[in-house]
């Protein structure tokens, strides 16, 4: 462990972490409009299926623009989803506004994705302070480096799969090889999220997901078995001890594939490709930064009240909670996964 007192540590972050976990905002909304001749588009809404308020999440369209089907309910085992066409006139929709109502109310937020005829794609993050979009001329730098920076973070916060990844990290490494996981893993991750949103790498979703269960259950299993024949944390064994860099780039590659394939649902503005990969990834570091920081900033209160007059002791089996958890819960997403994959 990097920070004392270990004990008290290990089951502070337990107790902070899933009430954390817990208290995540919803996954967003996303709306995704397609221009299929002049001004006439395709649509489809999805919202989640479960609220934690009677406040429904709903989307306002301009009043210019007019429904030419029903809105045709799709199946979707966590949303509810729906598809319809719309004609918006001789105003289109550049100048108009989008907006969705009842995301203060829920705490969550709305990707809104437009591709028109002529190439132009934008991409905008609404939440309850920013509930509408004003579709401009062209897509803005700064909006984009302000909306896929704070997407990166989003993500990478309520993936707790990934956070689990790097919690494990943080319980089985010294300072110094942390130091050097952390920045193996960024490499990782960083060259497959730019092959995969750029379509030059493309990896069922479904398999990939397992795979990155699979990478936090081996973490598990290895701060197990190092706590049972009790080595010290300086020279333990196995082969993410032994080699960290390397299995730290390879599992890095593969949650990469696992960040662009959020990235992928959203989509990148054509205008502005490089700049939107780019701060999704520093979005994603920026996350991490900050998961890690909670993490540090409780083990130096823990060892500054050790040091103090006050005892504070903890039983030596509190250790195990972090390693059952992570342990048995990547277990799970292990079996649901590959059931995914296999169905």
């Amino acid at each position: 462990m990097i920070f004392a007192p270990q004990r008290l540590l290990a089951l502070l972050v337990l107790v902070l972490f899933s009430g954390f976990s817990l208290a995540h905002k919803l996954a967003p909304s996303l709306l995704a409009i397609q221009e299929t001749t002049s001004n006439q588009f395709e649509l489809q809404w999805k919202t989640p299926r479960t609220l934690p308020t009677q406040e429904r999440i709903v989307l306002h369209l301009p009043d210019h623009c007019a429904d030419l089907s029903k809105r045709q309910p799709v199946p979707d085992p966590v949303g509810i989803v729906f598809e319809w066409r719309v004609d918006c006139g001789d105003q289109g929709l550049v100048g108009s506004v989008v907006r969705v109502s009842g995301l203060a109310g829920n705490q969550s937020a709305a990707v809104v994705k437009i591709d028109l005829l002529d190439g132009r794609a934008y991409r905008q993050l609404l939440n309850g302070s920013d509930p509408e979009f004003l579709v401009p001329e062209r897509v803005e730098r700064g909006a984009v480096i302000r909306d896929y920076t704070q997407l990166g973070i989003e993500h990478i916060l309520s993936g707790i799969d990934h956070l689990f990844f790097v919690w494990a990290l943080i319980l089985m490494l010294t300072r110094r090889k942390l130091l050097i996981a952390i920045t193996a893993f960024t490499l990782g991750h960083s060259v497959t999220l730019a092959l995969a949103a750029l379509d030059f790498v493309r990896v069922p979703q479904e398999l990939t997901e397992f795979f990155i269960a699979l990478s936090i259950f081996a973490l598990a299993a290895e701060m197990a078995k190092n706590k049972i024949k009790q080595y010290p944390l300086d020279n333990p064994v196995g082969l993410i001890q032994k080699h960290v860099f390397w299995v730290c780039v390879a599992f890095g590659l593969l949650h990469g594939l696992g960040f662009a394939g959020a990235l992928r649902d959203v989509g990148l503005p054509q205008e502005e490709v490089l700049t939107a990969l780019l701060m999704f990834n520093v979005g994603v570091e920026i996350g991490q930064l900050l998961f890690l920081g909670f993490v540090i900033v409780i083990g130096l209160g823990m060892a500054a009240i050790a040091r103090s007059r006050f005892p504070v002791t903890a039983p030596d089996r509190w250790l195990w909670l972090p390693i059952y958890l992570i342990g048995s819960v990547s277990a799970y997403w292990c079996i649901e996964r590959s059931l995914g994959v296999l169905i």
